[in-house]
């Protein structure tokens, strides 16, 4: 009875820490970043990644922890050995995926376009090929769409989003910024902070 009590604590520690952590993160933000021969980094507040890695890590090794412990009755062990190994490794692939992210991850950009660094790949993309700025106002959200109908969000929470925001109403296609007055307005708000 014991170990239900403690299970059941340790969950509710977990699921109280998570949203104070991510809160605490998003505190951290800065809105400006220094510019490096002209280029501005901009990426989540350090440890943002890392802190969304552990959550992902958590259930996955319960689970897996879980299938290597218990008792199996005759005959399925194996069972318990497969399940807890593909636990193991689809924790780990999300995991790894998201602090490759807090290692790799940012957006790189300059007065001539935006890279897109993530965990694996890069993407460049030109301010003069950007064909459409949307906005998401519940999540305060910008994206940026190319001419190959790809994405790139920029999300409030980024360090160097007044940077992002100065840069892309000086260098964003005028027809761009007419097509999304809203998006257009928020940007210029923002680049005066």
């Amino acid at each position: 009875m014991s170990r239900i009590f403690i299970a059941i604590g340790v969950v509710l520690v977990i699921m109280i820490s998570i949203p104070v952590l991510l809160a605490w993160s998003q505190s951290r933000r800065r809105l400006r970043v220094e510019r490096h021969a002209g280029v501005a980094v901009l990426r989540m507040p350090r440890g943002h990644w890392a802190l969304l890695a552990t959550v992902a890590l958590i259930p996955f090794a319960a689970i897996s922890t879980a299938a290597f412990l218990a008792t199996w009755s005759p005959g399925s062990e194996l069972g318990g050995v497969i399940l807890g190994t593909l636990m193991a490794a689809v924790g780990l692939a999300f995991g790894g995926y998201l602090f490759l992210l807090e290692w790799r991850g940012c957006l790189r950009l300059d007065d001539t376009g935006i890279e897109k660094v993530g965990a694996l790949r890069r993407r460049s993309l030109a301010w003069s090929q950007v064909t459409k700025l949307t906005f998401n106002p519940v999540n305060n959200w910008f994206f940026l769409t190319g001419p190959d109908g790809k994405t790139v969000y920029f999300v409030e929470g980024l360090d160097g989003i007044a940077d992002f925001a100065e840069v892309a109403v000086r260098r964003l296609p005028s027809q761009v910024l007419k097509a999304s007055p809203e998006a257009a307005e928020v940007l210029r708000e923002l680049a005066t902070i």
